[in-house]
C-alpha cells in the first residue's frame, strides 16, 4: 500500500550523503512538513478537549432547561439518558477533532480509510494474540500502580457505570464495544497513522500507538492501550485495512464489558480466581495463535522501510515540540492527573 503521500525519495542512510542534512533542501522540506503536521495535530488535540468540555456544559444546561419546562427528566429514564448523552458526546468529540485534522491536512479520504479485504484466517489467529497482549498490558498496569503507590497516590480508571436495566445494558455495550472500535480505529489507525506514513511506517506506528495510549487519560488503561495500539497498527500496516483492527478492538472491548457485567458485586476471592483463569487461558492460546500466524506469514514481519531524511529520534523531537502539540500534551497530562487518588 502506498503511504500518503508517497514517501520522499531519500537515501536509506542520509547521513552518509555528501550534502550535510541540515542544509539539504529535501531534509529541510521534510522537517517543515513534519512540523506542520505536528501543529495541525496539536490543534486537533486541543479541539478534542475543548469540544468535550463544551459539549458537557451544553448538555448539562439543556437537561436542566428541559426539566424546568417539562418538570420531568430527559428521555424519562436517567440511566438511558446517561448512556445516550455519553454516546453523543463521544461521537461528536472524535468527529470534530479528527475531522478538523483531516481537513487541515487536505488528506484524501481513501488514504485515511483503508478498507481492503482481510483473510479470515489472519483475523481469527490475531484475536487470541490481542487478548494475550491485553493481559500483558494489564499486568504492566498493575506493576505501575504498585510503583505509584509508594508516592502515596494510585492511578484509577474512569469506568462507565454498569447498567441496571435491559435498555441500559444494550446502550452500555454499544458505548463500549461498538463506538470505540469504529471511532478510535478511524481516528488513530486511520486518519492519524495514515497521515504519518510519509515520514516512515515505524514512526507512524509508534506515534499513533503512543497517542492512543495517552488519550485513555489514565495509567490503568494506558499501558495496554499502547501495546494493543502497536499490534492493531502493525496489522493495519501489513494488511492495508482497518477492518482487522476494528474487529479486534471490538472483541477486546466486548469481552471487557461482559466481564464487568458478570463480575459486578462478586467477592474479591472470586475476582482473583476469574482473573487467574483468564490470564492463563489467553496467554496460552495467544502464544499458540502467534506461532500459527508466523507460519501463515512465513516469518515475514517487516514494515515498509523509511524512505526519509530524518532519523527516528529527530523526527520525534520535531513532532512533539511544536507549540500546539505541547499545549495538547499538557492538556492530556492535566486530565491524566485527575485520575489519581490519594491512598488513605
Amino acid at each position: 500500500m502506498t503511504p500518503y503521500p508517497s514517501p520522499s525519495a531519500g537515501p536509506q542512510n542520509p547521513y552518509m550523503s555528501p550534502v550535510p542534512p541540515m542544509v539539504n533542501p529535501a531534509y529541510l522540506q521534510e522537517k517543515r512538513r513534519l512540523r506542520q503536521t505536528s501543529i495541525f495535530l496539536g490543534i486537533a488535540v486541543i479541539l478534542y478537549f475543548a469540544v468535550n468540555l463544551a459539549i458537557g456544559q451544553f448538555l448539562g444546561f439543556f437537561i436542566q432547561l428541559f426539566y424546568q419546562f417539562s418538570q420531568r427528566p430527559l428521555f424519562g429514564n436517567s440511566e438511558i439518558a446517561y448512556y445516550l448523552l455519553n454516546m453523543a458526546a463521544y461521537a461528536l468529540t472524535f468527529t470534530i477533532a479528527f475531522g478538523a485534522y483531516l481537513l487541515l491536512l487536505r488528506m484524501p479520504w481513501k488514504a485515511a480509510f483503508p478498507f481492503r479485504p482481510v483473510p479470515a484466517g489472519t483475523v481469527l489467529l490475531s484475536i487470541p494474540v490481542s487478548f494475550a497482549l491485553s493481559v500483558i498490558g494489564s499486568i504492566l498496569s498493575a506493576i505501575l500502580s504498585l510503583l505509584f503507590s509508594v508516592t502515596g497516590f494510585q492511578p484509577v480508571a474512569s469506568d462507565v457505570t454498569v447498567p441496571m436495566t435491559a435498555p441500559g445494558l444494550v446502550l452500555y455495550f454499544i458505548l463500549l464495544a461498538v463506538l470505540p472500535p469504529i471511532f478510535e480505529e478511524i481516528a488513530f489507525r486511520g486518519i492519524l497513522m495514515q497521515s504519518l506514513r510519509r515520514f516512515g511506517d515505524s514512526f507512524a506506528l509508534l506515534v499513533s500507538s503512543l497517542l492512543f495510549g495517552l488519550f485513555h487519560l489514565n495509567m490503568i488503561q494506558g499501558p495496554y492501550a499502547f501495546l494493543l495500539g502497536l499490534w492493531f497498527g502493525y496489522l493495519v500496516l501489513r494488511t492495508g485495512s482497518l477492518r482487522i483492527s476494528m474487529v479486534l478492538h471490538a472483541c477486546i472491548n466486548f469481552s471487557a464489558a461482559v466481564m464487568s457485567v458478570l463480575t459486578a458485586g462478586a467477592s474479591e476471592q472470586t475476582l482473583v480466581a476469574i482473573n487467574l483463569i483468564y490470564i492463563v487461558f489467553w496467554i496460552f492460546t495467544g502464544v499458540t495463535a502467534l506461532l500459527f500466524l508466523i507460519l501463515r506469514t512465513r516469518g515475514s514481519f517487516g514494515l515498509y522501510p523509511a524512505q526519509t531524511w530524518m532519523r527516528m529520534g529527530k523526527k520525534l523531537g520535531v513532532f512533539f515540540s511544536s507549540v500546539p502539540m505541547i499545549i495538547g500534551l499538557l492538556a492530556i497530562l492535566y486530565f491524566m492527573l485527575q485520575n489519581f487518588v490519594r491512598i488513605a
